[in-house]
């Protein structure tokens, strides 16, 4: 997508950097530093990709205060990749749409719509829900009765929030996603699973954000809340009054089940998962493919299936490797010990000509 272009000066001016070549270099664009061209803004965020600013063909690159290059316009900045963010929005930025009803949505008359609401074809709003100030609701996305959203709220299409659910400001759900879905609770009896009703309520704080056909589900009584900041990637779980602490980060496909605590800034690798009644602590990393089954302090990093200290299991996958040499020399070693054991073991030889 083209449309707006900036001069490297005006870049480095906007982003808080410094122009280290041509502040009058034209650029149209961002684009990865091996496919940037002329007339495109790189980054280097990652150290291993500083040795492409040698053969790039960007006509700028955002890199940090300790790098240079004598052959490309650098705009040096305190967080490169934060200053790539800010340069896609500044490129693209987002074209928030006015206020409207569309006439093929149905809106109850019971709900209320804040100032310069937008709502888009095939969307529902039922009885009793309030909308804030700018909410965009797309294409097919469902409010539920007695919802509150807060002002600037995005609910793309086929986004659920079921009845009596709670956003703040800024919540921005991708399509699928599905906000308030009954908890998955049954009882055990001798007949059978008996349902156990769902009558709580989800509350996400202002700025989450749930990726495509993310579900964050009701309690049976109470709340599950995602906390301010908290971004989940695509296909992400939260049980059943789980909480999820702010800032905390959940990627693909990982999953919290019931009723466990996640405190702030807690990160979920894809595939990682937290078994129920669990408590971690700020600050604590799940690495990918981890399954945690007991509570862990902050600042705890960990691994594996069962999850443990991060460091020691990533020597236990290194030892893994060597298991067959490690067997062979243990078996060595075993047959050597039972040579020993049956010397020692046997009667000493005399001396047919006695002492001497």
């Amino acid at each position: 997508m083209r449309g707006r272009s900036f001069t490297a000066g005006q870049l480095a001016e906007r982003l808080g950097g410094v122009v280290l070549g041509d502040p009058g270099r034209l650029l149209r664009g961002v684009e990865d530093i091996r496919e940037a061209g002329p007339d495109q803004l790189a980054f280097v965020a990652n150290p291993r990709y500083r040795r492409h600013l040698a053969t790039t063909r960007a006509g700028a690159v955002l890199v940090d205060r300790s790098t240079r290059s004598d052959r490309v316009t650098c705009l040096q900045v305190p967080d490169p990749y934060a200053a790539f963010a800010a340069a896609l929005s500044l490129f693209h930025p987002l074209a928030w749409p006015e206020g409207g009803v569309d006439p093929r949505a149905a809106v109850s008359a019971e709900a209320h719509l804040g100032p310069n609401v937008r709502v888009e074809p095939f969307a529902v709003i039922g009885a009793g829900a309030q909308l804030g100030e700018g909410c965009w609701i797309q294409a097919g996305a469902f409010v539920g009765a007695g919802c509150t959203l807060g002002p600037r709220c995005r609910l793309m299409p086929g986004a659920v929030v079921m009845d009596g659910c709670v956003l703040g400001e800024g919540v921005w759900l991708n399509p699928g996603a599905v906000v308030g879905a009954e908890g998955f609770g049954f009882a055990p009896t001798p007949q059978g699973w008996v349902k156990i009703p769902q009558t709580g309520h989800v509350e996400l704080g202002d700025g989450v954000e749930l990726g495509a056909n993310t579900c964050v589900d009701r309690p049976a009584f109470g709340v599950t809340r995602v906390g301010a900041g908290a971004k989940l990637d695509n296909l992400c779980q939260v049980g059943h009054a789980a909480q999820v602490g702010p800032d905390s980060l959940m990627v693909a496909y990982s999953g919290v089940a019931g009723s466990s605590r996640l405190g702030q800034g807690v990160t979920l690798a894809a595939r990682a998962s937290v078994l129920g009644h669990i408590e971690l602590g700020d600050g604590v990393q799940v690495a990918a493919h981890s399954m945690v089954q007991r509570s862990l302090p902050a600042g705890a990093q960990v691994a594996g299936v069962p999850a443990r200290d991060h460091k020691r299991w990533l020597r236990a996958a290194s030892a893994a490797g060597e298991l067959p040499e490690l067997m062979a020399e243990l078996r060595r070693l075993r047959h050597r010990v039972e040579e020993l054991e049956r010397h020692a073991a046997a009667p000493p030889i005399e001396d047919p000509e006695g002492e001497r």
